[in-house]
């Protein structure tokens, strides 16, 4: 299972999240790990939405909207979304719907050349990822390599 040692160190990683999320401002920056029906947190920054273990829905079930990792996962490439609000693909969103979460940036994390989850960062106001020097965007890159280092 390669997120095995991701939560074997769930403190470290929880740590370099939490520390992104307070210097950048975002609200939510998440390891999800994609499931059959489901993505499912593996590590968050505290934060009030999102805990370890809570799944989203994907798409295939019935009455449920694409998920932002979903899309992630199922293209194998990063998803940017600067406001699903003004985004007619993306308005009925969950992270959206429930959470006004409506900026989005995820990188697919790869295992044994599968895709099995994502690294992303959620907000609920616009959001300037190449913004800084190093920018948020290279941060969540930089974050997506250590964990790809760590599933093996």
């Amino acid at each position: 299972m390669p997120f095995d040692n991701i939560t074997q160190s769930f403190g470290e990683w929880q740590e370099r999240l939490n520390t992104l999320a307070e210097h950048s401002g975002l609200h939510s920056i998440l390891i999800m790990e994609s499931k059959p029906d489901t993505m499912e947190v593996v590590v968050a920054n505290e934060q009030t939405i999102y805990n370890v273990g809570d799944c989203g829905p994907k798409s295939r079930q019935p009455g449920c909207h694409e998920l932002y990792c979903e899309r992630v996962v199922d293209t194998a490439q990063p998803v940017f979304i600067p406001d699903a609000s003004i985004d007619d693909e993306w308005k009925g969103n969950e992270d959206y719907v429930k959470f006004n979460l409506g900026v989005y940036l995820g990188f697919p994390l790869v295992n044994q050349g599968v895709v099995v989850g994502t690294i992303c960062a959620l907000n609920d106001k616009t959001f300037d990822f190449n913004e800084g020097s190093p920018s948020m965007c290279s941060e969540l890159v930089q974050l997506k390599n250590d964990i790809e280092l760590a599933f093996s």
